[in-house]
């Protein structure tokens, strides 16, 4: 089976590849897509922008299932609305199109439920993006669900929840304190974080969103409604605590920004029974999941 992974050079993609390959799948099946690669692979790779017909015309040409992961986020699509329109809305809509009769996986986002959603959030929780990003996201949904209802297509639109630890170098995500937190208690840096010990947010694991991932390409099952991906719902001040048990750090300080507090530090407890009965799964726990950061860092050079 040919598969293509869109957003393949990025945190979450490469964490994706490398699962795939230990899964058995033969790299000269994979096309991995990207505008850019920071290392070579062994399977082919399609350097282009996915805004370019030529360039996403070669990257679903002959391909059995398709997992997009590519997208401008959220920060930088506030900046550019019009860019975020064509790098996040015009292009999975463009796929969708051109993967009918395939199985196609998008990953979505939380954004679609606004910020500080009313909770506590399950799978009849309503969609109010108050951003740019989410509200492309949210009409993405729409597309997607009406395609598989329709059976155009086959497959899943997953929302994926905060993601950690992204590199320090990632640039144009509104959420990026939530990385640098992990980055500064290992490193010993100073940290001035923008919400209070109360703050709390829905996290993941970089290699547990690679697993979902993986499993949600792989599987057979099509679902027109977007699943939530089970996530912990983690208190800041705990995570800190933790880390600075870990590491001996005491350099986190707050200055807390309503703004980001709203969009990035007020989600309610989660309930994701869709996802659990589909196969999906979460973290264990808070300490799992900093050990799963670590295990990643240590096990890849950023």
């Amino acid at each position: 089976m040919r598969l293509t992974v869109t957003g393949a050079g990025g945190f979450i993609g490469r964490a994706v590849v490398r699962r795939l390959m230990a899964q058995g799948v033969p790299p000269s099946d994979l096309l991995l897509v990207d505008r850019a690669f920071s290392e070579a692979s062994a399977s082919p790779t399609l350097v282009g922008d996915l805004t370019d017909e030529a360039v996403l015309s070669a990257a679903t040409a002959e391909c059995d299932a398709l997992l997009h992961l590519a997208a401008l986020p959220g920060g930088a699509a506030q900046a550019d609305p019009d860019l975020s329109r064509r790098i996040n809305l015009d292009v999975p809509v463009r796929l969708i199109e051109r993967m009918e009769g395939g199985r196609l996986v998008i990953a979505g986002s939380i954004a679609v439920l606004g910020g500080a959603p009313a909770g506590p959030v399950n799978d009849d929780s309503l969609r109010r993006p108050d951003s740019v990003y989410g509200t492309h996201k949210a009409m993405v949904e729409l597309a997607f669900g009406d395609a598989v209802r329709r059976g155009a297509i086959t497959g899943v639109l997953v929302r994926l929840p905060g993601v950690v630890a992204r590199p320090v170098s990632a640039g144009g995500f509104g959420s990026a304190w939530m990385s640098d937190i992990f980055h500064a208690a290992r490193t010993g840096q100073p940290l001035c974080l923008p919400v209070a010990r109360e703050a709390t947010s829905w996290l993941a694991s970089v290699e547990v969103t690679a697993h979902n991932l993986v499993h949600a390409l792989c599987a057979d099952f099509a679902v027109a409604a977007p699943v939530t991906l089970p996530a912990l719902h983690v208190r800041i001040g705990d995570l800190i605590d933790r880390l600075s048990q870990r590491f001996g750090y005491d350099g986190f300080t707050h200055a807390e920004d309503v703004a980001v507090r709203r969009m990035f530090g007020s989600y309610p407890p989660l309930a994701t029974p869709l996802a659990e009965s589909l196969g999906f799964v979460r973290d264990r726990d808070l300490p799992a999941l900093i050990d799963a950061v670590f295990a990643h860092e240590d096990g890849v050079a950023f």
